[in-house]
């Protein structure tokens, strides 16, 4: 399993920033990524992707991943 870190401002991580006129603010978010990449019973590559907004859940999603050709 893989996942982002928390981290402090300038550390790697996702970032908004809002130019303003002639001023630009910028703030780190607290986004949070785990990716869990398996083969399921019938031998399919499979992935869980989850997305974190600080701690509650954004986004969960299920791929399935197949050779097309």
């Amino acid at each position: 399993m893989a996942r982002s870190i928390p981290g402090r401002f300038g550390e790697p991580g996702t970032y908004v920033v809002v130019r303003h006129g002639r001023r630009t603010f910028a703030a780190r978010v607290p986004l949070y990524e785990a990716f869990h990449v398996h083969v399921d019973a019938e031998g399919v590559l499979r992935t869980d992707h989850e997305i974190r907004l600080g701690r509650l859940r954004a986004v969960a999603l299920h791929y399935r991943l197949d050779r097309r050709g």
